[in-house]
């Protein structure tokens, strides 16, 4: 784990130089980053893996005193929010990270969490009002009509449209200081004329990532029915529970439910850093193709020479 006080640049790695990067640089780049320093994530990988472990047996708890379904229901949205949030929260420290390793800076895990911290509250807010969307059309509490249904599906494509559009509103936050409504235009400006490639780049981060959780998820659960580690039902049928999707619902209210969930929850965290690396190098990319950025660095660094 990443020492609070060493101040010393991570793992002794070359940091990459800064310039525009193609579709595939940025993917290889995040793996390579994610690699060479993945000491230097490991604290923020073991806080989301007891943050959400604990989130979890509080959940359980509260569903077995839960003697309604709507009750049931409004837990599972509540769940989902702070699944969320403590998701959306992990990735901003890892922006923080994966900019300071990148602009070839000092970093320490306390000097990333006060950067967070003194961001926090704006951060937050503006993680809620990205999240309010989503959040509304996947509430559990409240049943959906066909016609509202029909309405879901015709407004995704506009979702996703601004979805894109304000990916980068954590880095506005975080790395340059912007407010809450501020950020979203931030990322709009960036961009704009690039949305097809940015989303193209975002889609293929995200694949990436998921299909490493499925290789190394799958692989172990595999391992566990074949070794009998996992009992509970057939091995076809555990085999197939392991390689559903990574988001659908499952609860650690057995023995062998609790070894699934420990397996994927250790492996969605292992790989939950690379989609906040690979936006990063893309946010910074793009600064660097739109604003220059790797001049004005130039001259900050020739500055501060001086």
């Amino acid at each position: 784990m990443l020492n609070p006080n060493d101040t010393s640049k991570t793992d002794n790695v070359p940091i990459p130089t800064l310039q525009p990067m193609g579709f595939g640089g940025i993917l290889d780049t995040a793996l390579s980053l994610y690699r060479n320093n993945f000491r230097s994530f490991l604290a923020i990988i073991s806080i989301y893996i007891v943050w959400i472990g604990l989130q979890e047996a509080v959940v359980v708890w509260l569903l077995e005193i839960s003697n309604t379904s709507n009750l049931d229901n409004l837990i599972f949205d509540v769940e989902d929010l702070l699944d969320n949030l403590v998701y959306m929260f992990c990735v901003g420290v890892f922006v923080i990270a994966s900019s300071e390793i990148y602009l070839g800076r000092s970093l320490t895990f306390r000097v990333a969490l006060q950067q967070f911290r003194s961001q926090f509250p704006i951060y937050f807010g503006s993680s809620l009002l990205f999240l309010l969307p989503y959040t509304i059309l996947t509430l559990d509490s409240i049943e959906m009509s066909t016609l509202r249904g029909r309405l879901i599906l015709l407004s995704l494509p506009f979702l996703c449209v601004f979805y894109i559009s304000w990916v980068f509103y954590g880095h506005a936050v975080l790395l340059e200081g912007f407010t809450v409504m501020e950020a979203f235009g931030r990322s709009r400006i960036l961009v704009r004329g690039t949305w097809m490639r940015v989303c193209s780049i975002t889609l293929a981060i995200l694949l990436l990532q998921i299909g490493i959780y499925y290789i190394l998820g799958g692989s172990l659960g595999v391992v566990f029915a074949l070794l009998g580690i996992v009992q509970e039902g057939s091995l076809m049928e555990i085999i197939g529970d392991m390689l559903r999707l990574k988001y659908v619902d499952i609860r650690p209210t057995s023995l062998d439910s609790l070894i699934m969930y420990i397996v994927y929850l250790g492996w969605d965290a292992f790989t939950l850093p690379i989609y906040a690396i690979g936006v990063t190098l893309l946010y910074f990319d793009l600064r660097i193709r739109k604003e220059g950025f790797d001049i004005e660095m130039q001259v900050r660094n020739s500055q501060d020479l001086m």
